[in-house]
């Protein structure tokens, strides 16, 4: 049996990549993905304690493990990792004092400076897999913009950040002490490889190898009568009796609410466009429940595939829902065998495996907060729009859900070629519409 409880990697050990890094890192380098940074960037207004601030990115930086993996300068395609810990005197926050006329100026200075991070290319074997600023305007107004490679920093890390430094900024001010350690990442990716037996990894190719021929078969055209539009997205939420509701529902049918969400939209798109075979792709989060205080790379996307999507929807939804499970339990693959499996299927059906629709599907632990109060700051999460950074979306639908404790967020982003605004409002109008059905109370906003 393979060691479930490996011992942390010591500082200069290699660590392995997670299947999820290895593919992330084999596609920035054959050039398949543009390369780009996760970025956090919080507007903070009012008395600001710096030194508090400091201490609590601090402390976050030094022990999460993840931000201290190093790479030589030169991967190559089978790169080792290894944990070079932060050092005592070394800096992990740059304090830049801006000189800006107005507020208006300011915003668009740390709007700059935050858009030149996001797509800068890491200097491999010399930086530190993030990059961490804290400008000031005056005494009543600062930004704090956050910076990391993707390669070792997903959305749940993403959440974990904005959690865990605010949280430890009103412990300093309070003078209690904050978590000095965290899960180690480092021992979470040799536990994961570990763990993962031939026999897994046979049932895995063969998982991704049908359902890959699948969407091969099934690739998105546009329905007959879908009006060309431009591309847009649609928007809409549920507020907290509304998600409560429908969080209640979705219990007595043994359906989490995205999973709900989800299967609905399915159901909603293939009675809108008459068809019975869908095939999808999800981003995927790997952890383990042992795991999901470690900040890491676990994501990656996985194809699902629906058939008789416009039948009986409580069996579309249920379909969905397993559909979800069973992706969660293959992501055991390799990049070179992800590649192998994904040329073979192409070349068997003489058609690319396309991305046509894509599910987002994010569940987070507490309230929704754009703005976080503390008492005497006001913190405004994405409050810097990036510019000339221009965000390409592949696939013809792509829905966002996002499930907060009092809220439930739903974007539908669409192809106006491929799919158009009328027929994606009328999907999204029937998703909404079964929610207040099974959870009546006010109309959703939008």
């Amino acid at each position: 049996m393979p060691d479930l409880n490996p011992a942390r990697p010591a500082p200069g050990t290699p660590v392995p990549f997670t299947y999820e890094q290895d593919w992330f890192h084999a596609k920035t380098r054959s050039s398949g993905w543009a390369h780009k940074n996760v970025q956090l960037a919080f507007e903070i207004v009012g008395e600001l304690d710096t030194d508090a601030l400091l201490a609590a990115v601090r402390a976050f930086v030094t022990r999460h493990d993840a931000l201290h993996l190093h790479l030589p300068p030169d991967p190559g395609a089978r790169p080792e990792q290894w944990i070079r810990p932060v050092g005592a005197q070394e800096q992990v926050v740059e304090c830049q004092r801006v000189a800006a006329t107005s507020a208006d100026q300011f915003s668009r200075y740390a709007s700059a400076l935050l858009s030149r991070d996001c797509v800068a290319p890491w200097q491999y074997g010399e930086q530190r897999p993030f990059a961490i600023r804290l400008l000031r305007h005056d005494a009543n107004r600062h930004a704090l913009l956050a910076t990391f490679q993707n390669l070792v920093f997903d959305g749940r890390a993403h959440h974990l950040f904005a959690h865990e430094v605010w949280r430890d900024y009103e412990a300093v001010r309070r003078g209690d002490p904050v978590p000095d350690s965290a899960p180690s990442f480092a021992q979470a990716a040799v536990r994961q490889r570990a763990a993962t037996t031939p026999a897994q990894r046979e049932r895995a190719l063969a998982y991704r190898r049908e359902r890959l021929g699948f969407q091969a078969r099934t690739p998105w055209v546009r329905p007959d009568g879908a009006t060309a539009t431009e591309s847009g997205s649609l928007w809409a939420e549920l507020d907290a009796p509304a998600t409560a509701a429908l969080r209640h529902a979705c219990a007595d049918r043994r359906l989490g609410v995205l999973q709900w969400t989800a299967g609905t939209f399915v159901h909603a798109l293939a009675v809108r466009t008459g068809r019975t075979e869908l095939g999808l792709w999800t981003s995927m989060d790997s952890r383990s429940s042992r795991d999901q205080e470690v900040v890491g790379m676990f994501a990656a996307s996985c194809p699902l595939t629906v058939t008789d999507a416009a039948g009986d929807p409580e069996t579309v939804r249920g379909q969905v829902r397993d559909q979800l499970l069973n992706a969660l339990k293959h992501q055991r693959l390799t990049a070179q065998e992800i590649t192998a499996v994904t040329r073979e299927t192409e070349a068997r059906y003489g058609a690319p495996v396309g991305r046509d629709i894509y599910l987002n599907l994010r569940r987070f632990q507490g309230d929704y907060a754009v703005h976080r109060d503390t008492g005497s700051l006001r913190i405004t999460a994405d409050a810097y729009r990036l510019r000339r950074v221009a965000v390409t979306d592949i696939h013809a639908l792509h829905l966002r859900c996002s499930e907060f404790r009092d809220r439930l967020t739903i974007g539908l982003r669409f192809d106006g070629q491929r799919v158009g605004r009328p027929l994606a409002r009328a999907v999204l109008d029937d998703v909404l519409a079964a929610a207040a059905a099974l959870a009546p109370g006010p109309r959703p906003s939008f």
